[in-house]
């Protein structure tokens, strides 16, 4: 028998009490069943009119999360004290006391009927074994649910974590995981009888200033239908090593929200290619239906599939895996992205079709190459490591141009991560010699945090433009994969509109 689903915790970013009552609102409005305040983020002055969150129009939670336990409230079982008992003379549903700071004298805080305890242990550091199981079964008085939350790897969750856990509704426990396994238990909430799920703002709050305080949390209006919804719905992912910064769960999810389609989209991040061919099996089991790969994954993604489809061979390596029970399917639509906007490039006259320039030698690189084999266009390809480039040169019929000798291509296509963060990068000096009035630069980084591709293009005459259309273009061929259908192109033209 299923469990019910948890209630859902959205817990605010909020600094003010000005600010929650607003978050409040908005997390109503998602979904959310419970709203957690986050005191420990409260200045003394903000902390004294908490009376001023009531009435509330949904039950609040009241935490004071230590620095000791990764917050920024006092680690003094005194100073807390004070603070706890103040929480209670309001009219918060739950309060949340530290196992370790709190307890016993907390117990008194709860109130049957009207006030609950969460008892909590936030670990800073992995734990593991006989540790683990000992933190999942400490005592928690009558009413209180126990809540643990540790940081983890992928694969430690699944190998260590996740067997320890009790059966679903044998005590009132909620685990969590941060870090590169963060998503999953979330995802898994309602599998293990957890009786409450943390969850962020709704989709779209986090884009004005409003950030999830932690990262490993899934806005309240994806994972509620997903939550509440019969059957086994599907879940998805994009991996990679690093992948906070990826915008697919955001692209695919309004996507699958626009259909009526019910599923989840979320980020893993392995620490190398034997965690991530690992963890395969346990996510097939699971119910993941599809992964977007990317760097540095796109190899053995497609390795490691049973069955290769003609744009992952044609590209020797595949973006889009489908998963099923009895087989891996690999895809490349990376491939799809890169051909149609280089045929909007040509159709609009930006672009002569006449050659491109390719600077890099990983999976974009090699999507590009294959691209311009099947337009019949020329292409020149150089990378930091000239090695790599001859060896893709000779692959995709292309040629390694060390040199300004010959004829400089009238598009060059940026294929490195240079750009994607804002630490100062390394200069591309295969790349300038390219650049001059007249030549366009796409870019397959999108939303680039340093601007060092962009202001070399315009600063020699030519013109850029960053990746978002690549990304958009192979998330929708990514979605027609899985589900039968690709987003309209309007739907298509809006999410571009949407993050732009």
């Amino acid at each position: 028998m299923i469990p019910p689903p948890p209630s859902i915790v959205v817990t605010l970013p909020a600094r003010t009490i000005a600010d929650a009552r607003l978050q409040i609102e908005l997390a109503k409005a998602g979904g959310a069943d419970l709203v957690e305040i986050r005191f420990d983020r409260f200045s003394d002055e903000e902390l004294g009119r908490a009376s001023e969150l009531f009435p509330s129009p949904i039950p609040l939670l009241a935490t004071l999360r230590s620095r000791a336990e990764g917050g920024e409230g006092p680690d003094d079982p005194g100073s807390r004290s004070r603070v706890l008992k103040d929480f209670a003379s309001h009219r918060f549903r739950w309060i949340d006391v530290e196992s370790a700071r709190d307890l016993p004298g907390a117990r008194t805080l709860a109130r049957p009927g009207e006030r609950a305890l969460i008892v909590s242990t936030h670990s800073t550091t992995p734990e593991r074994g006989a540790t683990w199981s000992d933190l999942l079964r400490t005592p928690v008085p009558d009413g209180a649910v126990r809540k643990v939350v540790v940081p983890s790897t992928v694969s430690q969750l699944l190998r260590e974590l996740i067997p320890a856990l009790p059966p679903p509704g044998e005590l009132p426990l909620v685990a969590l995981t941060t870090g590169p396994s963060g998503p999953l238990l979330r995802v898994w909430s309602r599998k293990f009888g957890f009786p409450f799920v943390y969850c962020s703002l709704p989709e779209g709050t986090g884009r004005v200033g409003l950030p999830s305080v932690e990262p490993s949390q899934i806005p309240v209006d994806r994972l509620r239908p997903f939550l509440h919804s019969e059957g086994s719905p599907p879940v998805f992912a994009v991996v990679g090593h690093p992948v906070a910064h990826s915008r697919s769960p955001a692209l695919h999810s309004r996507w699958m929200a626009e259909a009526g389609r019910v599923g989840l989209y979320i980020a893993l991040d392995f620490e190398d290619d034997q965690e991530f061919v690992d963890s395969i099996p346990s996510l097939i089991e699971a119910g993941f239906r599809g992964l977007n790969v990317t760097h540095p994954f796109k190899q053995i993604a497609l390795e490691l599939a049973g069955r290769v489809d003609p744009g992952a061979s044609a590209c020797g390596v595949a973006n889009t895996l489908s998963l099923g029970p009895d087989e891996v399917g690999a895809e490349n639509t990376d491939l799809v992205a890169v051909l149609r906007r280089l045929e909007e490039l040509r159709a609009s006259g930006r672009w002569d079709g006449a050659s491109v320039g390719v600077v890099g030698a990983g999976g974009a690189a090699r999507a590009t190459l294959a691209a311009a084999r099947s337009l019949g266009v020329r292409a020149l390809v150089r990378a930091r490591r000239p090695e790599a480039a001859e060896a893709l040169a000779r692959e995709f019929g292309a040629e390694a141009n060390r040199t300004s000798a010959s004829a400089p291509p009238s598009l060059v296509v940026h294929a490195t991560p240079v750009g994607r963060e804002a630490s100062a990068p390394s200069p591309l000096p295969e790349m300038s010699d390219w650049l001059r009035p007249g030549v366009h630069v796409l870019d397959w980084v999108y939303d680039p945090e340093n601007q060092v591709i962009r202001s070399t293009a315009l600063g020699a005459g030519a013109t850029y433009e960053e990746g978002t259309r690549l990304l958009v273009y192979q998330a929708a061929a990514s979605f027609g994969i899985w589900w039968g259908e690709e987003p309209s192109p309007a739907q298509v033209s809006s999410a571009l509109e949407g993050i732009a």
